[in-house]
């Protein structure tokens, strides 16, 4: 990161997107990349960033549904009645509600219980939950006993996309826009390395998470990383593409949670879109 970015940064890490978009109302944090889905609640509830990046596309395994073995559960239509582990406002959280519409379930049909991917694990052992939606380590301890019925990779195939979405402050790019094109460069430059170089790329990020190749592999492999002219594309002219509409989408999820009062417009959406970093890149 800090080879594309001239300016000396902090990097830090967090366990979930709340805890990134507290750390940009507390003014901790200028650059982030996370999930569309608090992302998108961080827009509505007016938190001081936009978006200025797509880096990509979720796919695969990063995130999937795992029933646990033992519970007869072997596709997404066996879920009803039965108990399911995720952590509210993520991701995951609208990746099982849109897993449960495609099987012609709601969630009035199971009971979600909102566990924190350690507590996952944790309801897993002790048979409290006969499947989850999550993301590794926590699903690399579920799979163990369980079996993966639906993924991220197969939602995308099915027309649900979860974007990883990339986000710079109001301050940072009014003030230092030369920072912000800075960050998209970064999270260009790991598209390039992974398109180009991805055993690279596997090694770089099992180097920084202090995990394994194996595990860092999918990471890699399972997410569609996008170009900056697919990027571009997604968010359209003046932030109207389709980009915005997948925003909508998921602030609609918000609001059925009842997060948010309001859905805002595509138009309004479009205003929290910030492609211009993007242009004159390949």
């Amino acid at each position: 990161m800090q080879k594309y970015i001239k300016t000396k940064v902090k990097v830090t890490t967090y366990s979930a997107g709340t805890d990134i978009n507290n750390a940009f109302i507390s003014r901790d944090l200028d650059l982030a990349s996370f999930g569309s889905s608090p992302v998108t609640l961080g827009l509505v509830n007016g938190v001081s960033y936009k978006a200025v990046g797509i880096p990509y596309n979720e796919g695969g395994n990063i995130e999937a549904l795992v029933a646990r073995n033992g519970t007869g559960i072997k596709k997404v239509a066996d879920l009803k009645g039965k108990t399911i582990g995720v952590p509210f406002g993520t991701t995951s959280h609208y990746a099982v509600l849109q897993a449960l519409k495609l099987a012609g379930l709601s969630a009035k049909d199971v009971t979600l219980m909102d566990l924190s991917g350690q507590n996952i694990v944790a309801a897993w052992k002790r048979k409290e939950i006969d499947a989850a939606y999550t993301w590794s380590p926590g699903l690399d301890e579920c799979v163990k006993t369980g079996t993966i019925i639906t993924n991220d990779g197969q939602l995308s195939q099915q027309g649900i996309k979860i974007p990883e979405i990339a986000v710079a402050s109001d301050n940072v790019i009014t003030n230092y826009p030369a920072v912000t094109r800075d960050y998209e460069q970064a999270m260009l430059a790991v598209s390039r390395l992974v398109h180009e170089h991805p055993q690279q790329a596997i090694a770089d990020v099992a180097s920084w998470e202090g995990i394994t190749k194996a595990s860092a592999k999918s990471q890699i492999v399972d997410n569609q990383w996008l170009t900056a002219a697919e990027q571009r594309q997604a968010f359209g002219s003046n932030g109207n593409g389709a980009f915005a509409k997948t925003l909508q989408i998921t602030a609609q999820f918000h609001k059925a949670q009842e997060n948010i009062t309001t859905v805002p417009s595509l138009s309004a959406l479009s205003q929290d879109i910030d492609g211009s970093f993007l242009k004159g890149d390949d």
